[in-house]
């Protein structure tokens, strides 16, 4: 009688090892992927969070007849050259006590020379038209009913001393833009220190007070090269008659690789004063677009969130 056959031939071994390899392949690639999935899903969560906190305190920081934050009512009027009702950015109104802000500055130009005036550059006095987009008027394509800020998520740490902001924010690199794109967000209100290029004030802070490193968030990182813009390829974010735009937006293809140079969450702001009818010279309500940003692997990513914010006392 024939002996029977003991163990496997060498091509049944290559078989079942090739089986093997393939589920553990598998098996890899679905870990990886589930890991993948999840982490996106808590990315967009914290984006989803972020958002939401930029959405409330920018309208916690809205002045109305009932709601003053520290503004007497002689600042509310139905003429341009009162100040509320509207919004205030972060920084202490010093000279103005008992104000603790000031008006909320627009992306109007300035001279270098003639400084700011809050009753004729702040976005609350200068409302425009549901429609209206920032290019509409071709000799005033900055118009000042509207406000563009882009931020890193991290703290902006006061001095102990004056309690005032650092006039350039060192540990957030969005709020000093190169010269070659002109946006420039002075924490003071200070001279333009020549060219042209816009002066804003911003009207948000993370978290709502950091006077020290150990309770400030930095969830925002520069790294060389960074660009503070955001690259895109939808035409109608670069295009200022359209409702989506921000001139932080740009679609130039050699900038890409620097505005990706981050790590962690940037916050893209976007306020437009309005009024319903034309007669109006107080805003009545603000139309709020919030944007958050943030890199996986070589995409950006981003959660938008829009809402509008009311405001009365004035007329």
């Amino acid at each position: 009688m024939r002996n029977k056959r003991a163990g496997f031939t060498l091509l049944e071994i290559v078989i079942s090892l090739a089986v093997l390899v393939i589920i553990i392949a598998s098996t890899m690639s679905l870990l990886a992927s589930s890991y993948s999935s999840l982490r996106d899903s808590e990315m967009r969560a914290i984006a989803k969070n972020v958002a939401n906190y930029t959405l409330e305190y920018i309208r916690a920081r809205n002045v109305t007849s009932d709601n003053p934050l520290g503004h007497d009512s002689s600042e509310f009027g139905n003429d341009a050259t009162h100040n509320f009702p509207g919004l205030v950015d972060i920084e202490d109104n010093m000279s103005a006590s008992p104000k603790v802000n000031s008006p909320l500055h627009c992306n109007g130009n300035y001279s270098a020379t003639s400084g700011e005036s809050n009753s004729t550059n702040c976005i609350n006095t200068n409302p425009v038209l549901p429609k209206q987009t920032f290019g509409d008027q071709a000799s005033q394509p900055y118009h000042k009913a509207f406000y563009y800020s882009l931020q890193g998520y991290v703290s902006l740490l006061k001095n102990p001393s004056s309690g005032t902001f650092p006039n350039h924010s060192a540990e957030d690199a969005n709020l000093y833009i190169d010269k070659k794109n002109h946006y420039y967000h002075d924490m003071d209100e200070a001279t333009n220190n020549g060219g042209v290029h816009t002066v804003n004030r911003l009207v948000v802070q993370f978290p709502f007070d950091a006077s020290n490193t150990n309770n400030a968030i930095k969830s925002f990182t520069a790294l060389p090269g960074y660009i503070p813009m955001v690259y895109t390829t939808d035409p109608d974010k670069v295009n200022n008659t359209k409702s989506e735009y921000s001139p932080f937006y740009t679609n130039d293809t050699s900038l890409k690789k620097g505005t990706m140079a981050y790590r962690g969450f940037r916050v893209l702001i976007a306020i437009v004063a309005r009024k319903k009818d034309s007669s109006a010279t107080h805003a009545q309500y603000f139309d709020v677009r919030v944007t958050v940003l943030w890199r996986a692997g070589k995409q950006e990513h981003s959660y938008v969130l829009s809402s509008q914010i009311v405001t009365y006392g004035g007329s």
